[in-house]
């Protein structure tokens, strides 16, 4: 009796540990969403045409609002990431999803900044650029080319980021910079860098 209780028990461990592992194989995801609520005429009267491409039977944010709210609060509220800061578990897949009409980047940064889009990085309060979105050259903003880690994702597009392990990571918009994201390792504080 004594082995067969012993071959249950080293059973159920086994099976645990097997199990732990294939939840350790399966990469964790989750999901930011990219939005704005931009509406087409007006932005592309304004921009140029196809700055703007979404529905808007539910309404929209017009040009002169979206440059009323920033002026007024350094931020356009309906362009954002969200969630704006999570807690991932090591090996976690970030799943990028835009749900606005606009173009944005999803950049990682060291510290947050400015963007490539001068009027938005005075009116956002953020005149020095990040130099993972754009460097200075003869007094003109360039903007750096996407990368692996400067993704450009159109109106309605998607895109996946893979985390490095166990290190706080920052994104912003470098066209709105306003917009920005902390991911923090599961087993550390939320930190939060300006």
């Amino acid at each position: 009796m004594k082995s067969r209780g012993f071959g249950i028990a080293a059973s159920v461990v086994l099976l645990s540990v097997a199990s732990a592992f294939a939840q350790q194989d399966k990469s964790a995801q989750s999901t930011i969403h990219i939005r704005d609520y931009c509406d087409p005429a007006s932005f592309n009267a304004v921009i140029g045409p196809g700055t703007c491409v979404r529905d808007t039977s539910d309404g929209a944010i017009t040009f002169s609002g979206f440059v009323t709210e920033l002026g007024a609060d350094k931020s356009v509220g309906a362009w954002r990431y969200a969630p704006g800061q999570i807690h991932v578990s090591q090996g976690t897949t970030l799943q990028l999803q835009s749900l606005g009409g606009e173009t944005h980047t999803f950049t990682e940064v060291k510290r947050f900044g400015g963007g490539f889009v001068d009027f938005l990085n005075a009116a956002s309060g953020n005149p020095v650029p990040a130099p993972e979105c754009a460097q200075v050259v003869n007094g003109n903003l360039v903007p750096q080319p996407p990368s692996d880690k400067n993704i450009f994702i159109p109106a309605g597009g998607q895109a996946t980021f893979s985390l490095e392990p166990q290190v706080v990571t920052r994104f912003q918009c470098c066209i709105h910079p306003w917009m920005r994201i902390t991911i923090t390792p599961k087993d550390q504080h939320h930190e939060q860098v300006h």
